[in-house]
């Protein structure tokens, strides 16, 4: 493990929002976002009232009635094309504000970027084809079913994906032709905002349709959970903050999309592509610095190889470069905050009481990672499975490793857990892997890949890991309500 200073370009401070960001309604006080690496001010933010809340839901309310934008997917459509290409066109500069924001690496930042674009192009491309069907009920009975839009959608995300996970709920909820209030997570508003600035512009887009409010969950997210014009809320995060949501939305009955926690399995069989398999192992768990819902964070390993496929696993680890993420000979980037950093650290301590540490959890005292948020790769042995390293989300760079003896014991141990959202599967024998791709009870799993995500694919989560789908079409009808309208040209009722 290596570290080396890295002389990054300057960087003038934002102020969020500023005098163009008309779709931002925030008056509140100001608060400092920071850098995780350099400690250094992004972004000066103004928070959002309850108030404004309010402003920027009665906004998307009126913009809802707009007839043309709720009724026109070829609007829709190229408001959404538009966007896509502004993206495109601006990758750079959006990856190093994402980059300087959140602390992942830039190539990561641009790769976010891109499969942003990627995604709301793909909704794009649905705008126009939102079908119903027709149906004959009778000699002189019609039905034609038709889909409409909800609403107001209030769309709340995260901060280790801000834009990739923003734009799979506002694309598809844009598409079906709803208006939508964004709330992002306090750690990533600039981003989100600077990302949104590009969709305002434009032209074609109606005054409303798109608002934001910033500012702490517990204040604004309530506000906005709470209120009685948001139709529906998509929400993407950790499980017991979905769980509240879900409960505060049941007492109106409103919809909810729920993409919570996860604590995914990785399992190789001896038959696999050992290469391949530690690629996909590395990647599982380091993606984001293991900050990525759907991380491999178990990993399960067939007795015959496990001391082998442990050890390569091992001296990969040694290798990784912890550093400024603007810099791209970088591979691991720190954690998003200093409180990330201490629970990465408290799980990490239980993990030497209770098991073996395979790694040196000591972080380099470098220029760069003496001050930035950073986290030592971390790997853990013989752990029992009931520990909370192995059952509770960490959402850091710790991978637990577990042997097992065949499929059935393999299958056992990967379903101890609460959560279902994603799962890996490493063999060379097809039957095994849809006998156990089947048994496994998350919504993705990956089979001799890892981490590969299609907008036209749809991802969601069983168990504590969330309610409905994303991406794909599912995705798309997600943000919508189903009608019947019954047509009778009998002259009498009866």
């Amino acid at each position: 493990m290596s570290s080396e200073t890295f002389e990054r370009p300057a960087w003038k401070v934002l102020a969020v929002p500023g005098p163009d960001r008309a779709f931002v309604v925030a008056s509140g006080a100001s608060f400092e976002d920071r850098d995780p690496t350099t400690q250094e001010v992004v972004a000066e933010v103004r928070a959002s009232t309850p108030e404004d809340v309010d402003l920027a839901v009665e906004r998307a309310d009126q913009a809802f009635w707009h007839a043309r934008w709720r009724n026109d997917g070829a609007i829709r459509a190229r408001v959404l094309y538009g966007f896509a290409q502004r993206l495109r066109d601006n990758r750079d500069a959006l990856a190093e504000l994402l980059t300087r924001e959140q602390g992942k690496t830039i190539g990561e930042a641009r790769s976010e970027i891109v499969g942003s674009a990627e995604m709301v192009e793909y909704y794009a491309g649905l705008a126009r084809s939102i079908e119903g069907r027709a149906l004959a009920l009778g000699d002189d009975a019609h039905g034609v079913v038709i889909r409409e839009p909800l609403g107001v959608v209030a769309v709340i995300t995260p901060w280790n994906w801000p834009l990739t996970l923003l734009m799979r709920s506002l694309a598809p909820a844009l598409a079906a032709g709803n208006t939508c209030v964004v709330k992002p997570a306090s750690l990533t508003p600039a981003i989100t905002v600077e990302a949104l600035a590009h969709l305002a512009a434009v032209s074609e887009l109606p005054d409303g349709v798109v608002t934001c409010v910033l500012g702490p969950g517990g204040v604004v997210g309530d506000a906005l959970v709470g209120h009685p014009k948001v139709h529906m809320i998509a929400f993407t995060g950790e499980s017991g903050t979905g769980i509240n949501v879900m409960r505060r939305a049941a007492a109106d009955l409103r919809k909810v999309a729920l993409e919570l926690g996860g604590k995914s399995p990785n399992l190789v069989f001896a038959d696999a592509n050992l290469d391949k398999a530690l690629d996909g192992a590395m990647n599982a768990i380091f993606t984001t610095t293991g900050q990525i819902c759907t991380a491999g964070s178990r990993l399960l390993v067939e007795a015959s190889i496990y001391d082998e496929f442990v050890g390569r696993l091992l001296q990969r680890t040694a290798a990784l470069r912890l550093g400024d993420p603007l810099d791209p000979r970088t591979t691991l980037a720190p954690l998003v905050s200093a409180a990330q950093q201490r629970v990465v650290g408290e799980y990490v301590e239980i993990g030497r009481r209770e098991g073996t540490l395979l790694t040196d959890d000591r972080v380099l005292d470098g220029p760069v990672t003496s001050v930035g948020c950073f986290a030592a790769p971390t790997i853990i042995a013989d752990l029992p499975l009931a520990s909370r390293a192995v059952q509770e989300e960490i959402f850091g760079p710790v991978l637990t490793v577990h042997p097992f003896g065949d499929e059935e014991e393999a299958v056992a141990i990967a379903e101890n857990t609460e959560f279902g959202l994603a799962a890996g599967l490493w063999t060379a024998d097809l039957n095994r892997a849809w006998r156990v791709g089947r048994a496994l009870r998350s919504g993705t799993v990956w089979i001799n890949t890892y981490h590969h995500f299609y907008a036209e694919a749809e991802v969601g989560g069983f168990r504590k890991s969330g309610l409905g789908r994303q991406q794909g079409l599912a995705g798309l009808y997600e943000f919508t309500e189903t009608k019947h309208l019954n047509f009778d040209s009998k002259e009498t009722l009866w």
